[in-house]
């Protein structure tokens, strides 16, 4: 088997049925038992001769694996794995834990079929050291792929490309980033390159995506200590990370409700009136996770494009950004097709701390197809030359803004460009007189239909 056949039949598994389990138990069943068959290929024989993966495999295959027996199996290779590698303990994955506490015979049968299904498809992989080199790779895939079936968790080819876009467009290195709900780390390979030279800082509400993404840094063989993954609710009494941030990726389409914050508000540096709006609450957010950035840190956020002209208290820190931090250098309005689906605007700001720039750069890439290489190309060399391309991008200086009482809607600094058209006025007269002997026709044959009729 070479790696085009293997990449099918890794990628193969989303075919799978899974009758009687959701999406999340689906995916996380695959998750846990593929990892399972990268530790036994890691550990090599110490493993499988110790916790009988062999025997496993072969109740899968004669359809007499029962969940019970599974947890069995998972509760003797827990302590090893432990052992070999302490970053785990197969019993305290939430996947574990869940199959343990489930009573229902119904659902036990249903994932006991469709690990037995799973069971047998990883065993038949026959190519044992390619797939240990490949495992990382195939499985960053996979999720990837995983990401595409739900709206929450996708992030499309054009989103990854506009932040790869940004973050190699800032000053800052790409040592040590910030994910917030980090969204399966899809943006964890986007916001750098040298994964080998990053630490990783985030969280999220979905304990599944944490674990999945420490499988994949420890799968990459990243340091133990440059994964930091924290649970939503505990991310807040994380200290010592002030100022020593190098980047920070938000992905927020549907935006965020007031009162959520990236720091503790009693770690802020400026006034915390700015913090109480009782609105939706994107700007105080943003404005929450500044102080996390180096001197040359930078963000990239993406948010409904209503935070751009709301009113009340988020037009002073509108001002607040442009006139004391002076750190908002781009917005740009994104375009429907790039996201899973259509309906508000969104809006992605570039925002660089300490920057050189005077102005502030406006896109209007609302009614672009796509976002591909071409079109990355085109918003670069306007980025860098701080061009005016009607229709498309144009740079605004403070005093401008401050005309515009700090609205930063995109009609207020971009004109859309309207085409002359051309009417051929005698084609059209024409076209009128054809209309009028038509309508002259009906009217006749309806008169025709009321005679005979005799109505």
């Amino acid at each position: 088997m070479d790696k085009k056949q293997l990449h099918m039949e890794f990628m193969s598994i989303l075919g799978e049925s899974h009758p009687g389990l959701t999406f999340e138990e689906y995916r996380d069943s695959c998750v846990f038992l593929l990892f399972y068959k990268y530790c036994c290929l890691r550990f090599d024989k110490e493993l499988d001769d110790a916790y009988k993966l062999k025997e496993m495999v072969r109740m899968a295959v004669r359809g007499k694996l029962q969940i019970p027996s599974f947890l069995k199996f998972v509760e003797s290779a827990s302590a090893y794995i432990h052992r070999a590698s302490s970053q785990f303990e197969l019993t305290e994955f939430s996947y574990y834990r869940r199959m343990a506490q489930n009573k229902s015979q119904e659902k036990q049968k249903s994932f006991a079929r469709f690990i037995r299904k799973i069971i047998k498809k990883i065993d038949a992989w026959d190519c044992d050291q390619l797939l240990f080199d490949q495992y990382p790779y195939l499985l960053e895939e996979l999720l990837r792929e995983f990401s595409k079936m739900k709206k929450e968790t996708f992030i499309s080819q054009g989103v990854q490309n506009l932040y790869r876009l940004f973050f190699s467009y800032s000053d800052s290195e790409s040592k040590r980033v910030i994910l917030p709900d980090f969204q399966y780390g899809i943006l964890f390979k986007t916001m750098f390159e040298d994964e080998s030279n990053v630490e990783m800082f985030g969280y999220d509400e979905n304990e599944e995506y944490i674990e999945i993404i420490n499988i994949l840094a420890y799968m990459k063989r990243l340091p133990f200590t440059a994964v930091h993954l924290y649970p939503k609710k505990e991310w807040t009494k994380q200290s010592g990370l002030g100022g020593t941030v190098d980047r920070i990726g938000v992905f927020m389409p549907d935006g965020i409700d007031g009162g959520e914050y990236m720091m503790n508000l009693s770690d802020l540096p400026w006034d915390r009136e700015f913090m109480t709006s009782k609105t939706k609450g994107e700007f105080p957010f943003i404005l929450s996770g500044l102080p996390y950035l180096k001197k040359k840190g930078a963000m990239v956020i993406i948010f409904p494009s209503a935070l751009l002209y709301r009113e009340g208290r988020e037009v002073q820190i509108r001002k607040y950004f442009l006139e004391e931090l002076d750190c908002l250098d781009t917005i740009m309005l994104l375009p429907d097709q790039i996201f899973n689906s259509s309906g508000q605007k969104e809006v992605l700001l570039y925002l660089q701390m300490n920057r050189q720039r005077e102005d502030v750069m406006f896109f209007d890439c609302s009614e672009l197809d796509r976002m591909d290489e071409d079109q990355i190309s085109k918003i670069r060399e306007a980025l860098e030359e701080r061009k005016d391309i009607p229709g498309f991008c144009t740079s605004a200086s403070k005093a401008r803004i401050k005309e515009n009482d700090y609205n930063l809607n995109l009609p207020r600094y971009i004109a859309k460009s309207v085409a002359d058209i051309k009417l051929d006025i005698e084609a059209r007269r024409k076209r009128i007189a054809e209309i009028d002997r038509e309508l002259k026709e009906i009217d006749e044959k309806i008169a025709m239909y009321r005679r005979d009729l005799e109505l």
